[in-house]
């Protein structure tokens, strides 16, 4: 039988650590993604700010909270996707994701197909997050710091 399905070759997407910024106690790493090699625009990284962080849960200290997350911004091939996360629970992280369309950033929408969790580009940072956790808070001998979580950050130039 025939293979029908017709997939795009593989090729890395460069990641960029753009900053880390406040929120109401919040401390969030935020990442750029860019389809191919167009350059991701300012307006998508300005707008997905200022739109996606105030769905953060608040307060953002509590017992099981910790004010620490990281956003994923990704000026893709179908929409602009925005992925926010952060950790609660100890090694609990929580995931809300929100798209745009391409013509029009400031559109910002949570995403109603709640299936959807992240394409392989995008898995490339949360793995990253997931093993800077682990090595920064889970497995400190001297205790857990968010100080080092914060500066661990991934840049990938494809």
């Amino acid at each position: 039988m025939k293979d029908m399905h017709n997939f795009e070759t593989y090729i890395k997407r460069p990641i960029k650590y753009i900053d880390q910024v406040s929120s109401k106690e919040w401390r969030i790493k935020v990442y750029g993604i860019s389809q191919k090699s167009v350059p991701l625009p300012e307006e998508v990284v300005t707008e997905g700010i200022k739109t996606v962080l105030p769905y953060l849960p608040q307060p953002a200290l509590t017992k099981d909270r910790y004010g620490l997350g990281f956003l994923i911004i990704h000026h893709g091939t179908m929409r602009n996707w925005f992925l926010l996360d952060w950790w609660e629970e100890n090694d609990i992280l929580h995931h809300q994701l929100f798209s745009s369309p391409l013509d029009k950033p400031r559109s910002i929408a949570v995403e109603t197909d709640q299936s959807l969790i992240a394409c392989v580009h995008e898995l490339r940072v949360i793995n990253f997050e997931r093993d800077a956790w682990i090595k920064t808070v889970l497995c400190q001998d001297d205790g857990a710091s968010f100080e080092k979580y914060l500066h661990l950050h991934m840049d990938s130039r494809g």
